[in-house]
């Protein structure tokens, strides 16, 4: 008997022990980082686990160091779990605690205290080094020329090269990838200069630079490049615009339930991170005016000319239409741009020519820019197009090139001269011809014949029903034929409405191939796009909620559109979280048949108006 009673009284008191192990109560305070920066806030996340009732916020002490404030509305998750037949329980509240540093040094931050289940908790005393925010450690931007040194009127590539160190996370053992790291790149915010042309090809079409990884002092960087097309027009300092590059660099990352219910990593923080690139590199120098030819009209590069003329037979006086074709031999065809034409007023040309005095205008085709000109002999003793002379300057050389054109055989013959003499022969002869002998007859012809029944009987012709109608229905047939057609030439050219019919359709196709939740979620962010003519990848998870409740959107359906395309975002971050991508395939595609009746065009298109570019 005393036996039982022994083995009961420890098998209540390990009950007891797994009951206050499963279900402790305590309070965490999280901290992500171990250094900051003047200006970027640090994040400390504090975890009520398993509070018997409603915990209270946190409350945080005042400090001249810091900025503090909580960011956003508690996060609570209830985990269960059994392990070998041992049943534990996991319920946690969580806030996130920012404190922004306002100078560098080590500081000491603010206490965060919290009431939970009766108690007082304190965060420990925790100093953090802070420096002055040195965008140098995670953004570097600089920008180069291929060839590196310029003239003058010289064309060349300008390369935008932006290079972010990856942000990688210890705890949670998360590192980001180079497409991610390009996605965290305030693109409407930074300022491009002459690199914005492919900027806006690049977001249009969905696209990124191509990017590639680079060791840097035993660091990791991801390095994009961005080349443009641009001519030093003048001597000194390149003018590449206003370039500045804007980078939300992440500064930690939290646990947090998704639409679903499973736990996912975000961010919780970033450190906006602006840098301007130096380009006192990027120097034009002026031509040399040694050697400089006459005929030099700043052409620089490499080029060869060719001239040709038609017609090469005419009488003195006639046009003929002088074609003059340079082609570049290099490899940046962006010279021929601002190419002028070689002077055509030299004294072997004008002395057997006339010419119009007005300016040419070349057209360029590929690697060759045409010129024409109209020329007239002046003479018959004219038997060629003299030689043309064209110089430029070659930067590989340093040295100015003077070519000429192939001289043109042409005929000339006089013009033909009528003389006075002629002139009055010819009227004499007008006035001497006899006039011709005309007889008069009276009534005209209907005189020469008696009226006849034939004459007199009724001409009309006359049409019956069925005559009538088979005339009338080719003509009929042919006119509806030609409506079906302009209206169908209408809607397949209509490229935005061909695109919005669709839209559905290719999301429903799209969508059945899916495999994860941010491919999910960006098939129905560019159903958004197409149903409001927009560009792809400009519609933003808020841009979308908004054009869908202007389209006539249930809140419920508002607040599914929302969940998924935050699903997405943080999916981007943290592709491992495990998420069910048949049930938010099922969800999504019912999301598209409460999206696809709503009135997009109609009642989106003056709002959308005032957000075109």
């Amino acid at each position: 008997m005393f036996r039982i009673i022994h083995h009961y009284i420890l098998a209540c008191v390990a009950c007891l022990v797994l009951c206050d192990v499963a279900f402790a109560q305590a309070v965490e305070f999280k901290l992500q980082q171990r250094e900051g920066w003047v200006g970027s806030p640090i994040t400390m996340q504090v975890v009520s686990v398993n509070s018997s009732g409603d915990p209270q916020p946190p409350e945080i002490a005042a400090s001249p160091d810091f900025a503090s404030a909580i960011v956003g509305a508690p996060q609570r998750m209830d985990m269960r779990q059994n392990i070998n037949g041992v049943s534990s329980r996991r319920m946690t509240t969580t806030w996130t605690v920012q404190m922004t540093p306002n100078r560098a040094g080590v500081l000491t931050l603010p206490q965060v205290k919290i009431n939970a289940d009766g108690r007082t908790y304190l965060s420990p005393a925790q100093t953090v080094p802070i420096s002055a925010s040195d965008s140098g450690d995670v953004l570097a931007v600089s920008v180069r020329s291929n060839p590196t040194t310029l003239f003058a009127g010289q064309a060349a590539d300008v390369i935008l090269e932006i290079a972010v160190r990856p942000y990688a996370n210890r705890e949670h053992d998360v590192s980001l990838s180079e497409r991610q790291m390009w996605e965290l790149i305030d693109k409407p915010t930074s300022s491009w200069g002459v690199f914005e042309p492919r900027m806006r090809e690049l977001v249009q079409s969905n696209q990124r630079p191509a990017g590639r990884e680079e060791i840097r002092d035993g660091a990791r960087w991801c390095v994009y490049e961005i080349t443009a097309n641009t001519n030093a027009s003048r001597s000194g300092a390149l003018d590449v615009g206003d370039v500045r590059i804007d980078l939300k660099y992440p500064t930690g990352i939290s646990v947090n339930r998704d639409f679903f219910g499973a736990s996912e990593l975000s961010l919780s923080g970033i450190r906006k991170v602006s840098v301007t690139p130096a380009t006192s590199n990027l120097i034009v120098k002026a031509l040399p005016e040694a050697g400089r030819p006459a005929s030099f009209r700043g052409a620089v590069g490499q080029f060869s000319i060719q001239a040709s003329a038609k017609p090469t037979k005419a009488a003195v006086g006639d046009p003929m239409t002088l074609t003059l074709s340079i082609q570049s031999l290099s490899d940046n065809k962006e010279e021929l741009r601002s190419l002028q034409p070689p002077p055509l007023e030299s004294p072997a040309l004008a002395k057997g020519f006339r010419m119009p005095s007005d300016p040419l205008a070349g057209t360029v085709d590929g690697s060759t820019k045409t010129f024409t000109q109209t020329v007239r002999a002046l003479s018959a003793d004219v038997s060629e197009i003299p030689p043309i002379e064209f110089s430029y300057f070659d930067p590989s050389t340093l040295k100015y090139v003077t070519t000429f054109t192939k001289p043109i055989a042409i005929s000339v013959s006089p013009a033909e001269r009528i003389s006075a003499t002629a002139l009055e022969g010819v009227s004499s002869a007008k006035k001497d011809a006899p006039a011709a002998n005309l007889t008069d007859v009276n009534g005209g012809l209907v005189a020469n014949t008696a009226p006849g029944a034939d004459l007199l009987s009724d001409q009309r012709l006359n049409v019956g029903w069925s005559t009538g109608a088979l005339v009338a229905i080719p003509p009929a047939l042919a006119f509806l034929l030609l409506l079906v057609r302009k209206r169908n030439n209408s809607t397949q050219s209509n490229k935005i409405l061909t695109r919005s019919r669709g839209a559905a359709k290719i999301a429903r196709r799209e969508l059945f191939a899916a495999q994860d939740a941010a491919t999910i979620a960006q098939i129905i962010q560019r159903f958004v796009e197409a149903r409001t003519a927009r560009p792809v990848g400009t519609v933003t998870r808020s841009d979308a909620t908004t054009f869908a409740r202007i389209a006539g959107a249930t809140e419920p359906c508002l607040q599914t559109l929302d969940a998924i395309l935050a699903l997405g975002e943080r999916a981007a971050f943290a592709p491992r979280h495990g998420e069910n991508a048949q049930e938010l395939r099922e969800k999504a595609v019912n999301l598209l048949g409460e999206l696809d009746p709503l009135a997009w065009q109609r009642k989106t298109e003056s709002f959308l108006g005032d957000l075109q570019p």
